[in-house]
């Protein structure tokens, strides 16, 4: 499995950059993880449009799906000049009204998850769990020839995510604040908050990202580094991570 960054800001984007997306990749598939502000620009630098096979909303927070207007008039095109036979499934969670949006006539499908789906689509298996967050959000398990990737989405320290996270690889974490500012928005971990997840889950690699606008970033992972002993990347849009 591999891992593009579309976007990694939280909220809003930097000039030029996007918030949360995140492109999954196999050897049969090209998944789509949230679709926030900007991200649509930086998914068609690396697949055609009709390439794409499915997209996962973890939640409904603007910073996580407000390009998927635009996503769903590209899949519309697609169909109707014939590069694209079926339509593109969005999965995400209907407790939502903004669900019902994701089904556009014929060209995409809104399709229902919960924390009790587990589905399997063509040999990559997802499941997902319910963090605490201020928007019913749902994080998300992927695993593929034993491989296991985590995509949180986001949520609050409060969210107990270890044993959904046993045995992963690698975890992309929204990591909101630093260190010392545990609280301060509600629903948000802070770089020892995602660091002390991962190492309780024994995972192998921590990816930091929905990054704050206040503060220097790249003193993340030095942070982070003090509470968890595997891998740590700092997301940079464009880049592609090996799972």
């Amino acid at each position: 499995m591999k891992i593009t960054v579309l976007g990694c800001w939280g909220a809003y984007p930097k000039p030029g950059e996007a918030t949360s997306g995140y492109l999954l990749q196999t050897d049969k598939h090209n998944i789509l993880l949230d679709c926030g502000s900007g991200v649509l620009v930086n998914l068609f630098k690396c697949i055609n449009k009709e390439d794409l096979d499915a997209v996962f909303i973890s939640h409904f927070h603007h910073d996580h799906s407000s390009d998927i207007g635009c996503l769903q008039y590209a899949s519309k095109f697609a169909m109707v000049f014939k590069k694209r036979a079926i339509p593109l499934p969005i999965y995400a969670n209907n407790k939502s009204n903004r669900f019902a949006d994701l089904s556009l006539e014929k060209y995409t499908e809104g399709k229902q998850i919960s924390p009790n789906t587990s589905l399997d689509l063509d040999g990559l298996k997802v499941s997902f769990k319910e963090t605490v967050h201020r928007e019913y959000n749902l994080a998300m398990r992927f695993e593929y020839n034993g491989q296991v990737l985590i995509y949180t989405g986001d949520l609050g320290p409060e969210t107990d995510l270890a044993i959904f996270c046993t045995g992963a690889d690698f975890i992309i974490c929204e990591t909101s604040l630093f260190e010392h500012e545990s609280g301060l928005v509600p629903g948000h971990m802070t770089t020892k908050e995602t660091a002390e997840m991962a190492q309780s889950a024994g995972a192998k690699k921590l990816m930091l990202t929905h990054f704050p606008h206040v503060g220097d970033i790249t003193t993340m992972p030095t942070e982070a580094a003090k509470y968890f002993s595997g891998t740590i990347y700092l997301a940079e849009i464009n880049r592609e991570y090996l799972i």
